[in-house]
């Protein structure tokens, strides 16, 4: 009768460590802290504990339940240790991310939660999170934006730009990075950035200087950093106003369908060789239209609602 009501309690109690060891696993598997009562963890030898498991086991005694405790006990303490630098140091929520989109035709500023400024181009899109993380603030462009970073030594800011990373702790820069353009441009007006992309660790990243103008090759993984004289017009799109040095026809016409969400129809191969230097305000498409046709024999012809003809006179 006593055996019988020994055995009893040795299930009971062994039930018990089941079932709080079951729940235990069920939140750490679900990423979630152990509840530690306030108290703190104490050092852990898990080598030690190893040990002492494989000797008993090694004896192949009955298991008695003194022992059923310790090992029980071995591994609640692993399962607590576990738990506890998963709630210490693991930062387990998923981070929520917001979308801003500046369409064609239109320009944005956004402001992110750790007092950065970002000025948004027309036809470009900013992903960020929420909130930034412990150690690092990320963010994705495509299009172009100037950002203007909060300074924080202890938590760099970085932008992934296509296959480009611009990692900065505070400063101020221009970044183009279209999808149909060739290239990523990156200007630099203040402060400081090391920007990296694939095989950097063989061909080494590029720490920039104020003044100076970067242009990655999309898929060929060249990029050349060089003083840029001219380095602030880089950005007067956000001052409402475009200049244009040397530009072809076709980059041109691109810019001018972005910023005014219009379309346009070339109708000779010749005069798509023609090149560009003027500037201009981003408020008047007719008035850039009569300053082309005054620089090039071209003219405009509107055929549908904001699709033009390019012709020649």
């Amino acid at each position: 009768m006593l055996l019988k009501r020994r055995n009893q309690t040795d299930k009971e109690i062994l039930n018990y460590i089941s079932d709080h060891m079951d729940k235990d696993i069920e939140r750490l598997l679900n990423a979630d802290s152990l509840p530690m009562g306030g108290r703190d963890v104490p050092d852990f030898d898990k080598f030690g504990v190893y040990e002492s498991l494989a000797q008993r086991m090694s004896r192949q005694e009955r298991p008695r339940i003194g022992t059923i405790c310790k090992w029980a006990c071995a591994i609640a303490l692993v399962l607590l240790n576990i738990g506890y630098l998963v709630y210490q140091h693991v930062d387990v929520s998923k981070p929520v991310y917001k979308e801003v989109c500046a369409l064609r035709g239109e320009r944005l500023v956004v402001l992110l939660e750790d007092g950065t400024k970002v000025w948004l181009n027309a036809d470009s899109k900013l992903v960020y999170p929420e909130k930034f993380a412990k150690k690092k603030r990320e963010v994705m462009l495509v299009g172009e934006a100037y950002f203007e970073v909060k300074k924080d030594t202890e938590k760099p800011f970085m932008v992934q730009a296509d296959e480009m990373n611009i990692r900065v702790t505070g400063t101020r820069f221009n970044v183009s990075v279209y999808p149909t353009d060739s290239a990523v441009t990156t200007t630099l007006d203040e402060g400081g950035i090391v920007i990296s992309y694939p095989y950097a660790e063989k061909m080494g990243s590029y720490h920039m200087t104020p003044g100076q103008t970067a242009v990655y090759e999309k898929g060929r993984n060249i990029c050349k950093v060089m003083n840029n004289a001219y380095y602030k017009e880089a950005s007067d799109w956000k001052n409402n106003k475009l200049v244009f040095r040397n530009a072809p026809m076709d980059e041109v016409l691109t810019t001018l369908s972005r910023q005014f969400d219009v379309s346009f129809d070339v109708r000779s191969e010749e005069i798509s060789k023609f090149t560009y230097n003027f500037t201009c305000k981003l408020n008047n498409l007719s008035g850039i239209f009569e300053m082309m046709s005054a620089i090039t024999p071209i003219k405009f012809n509107e055929i549908s609602e904001n699709v033009y003809a390019v012709k020649e006179k």
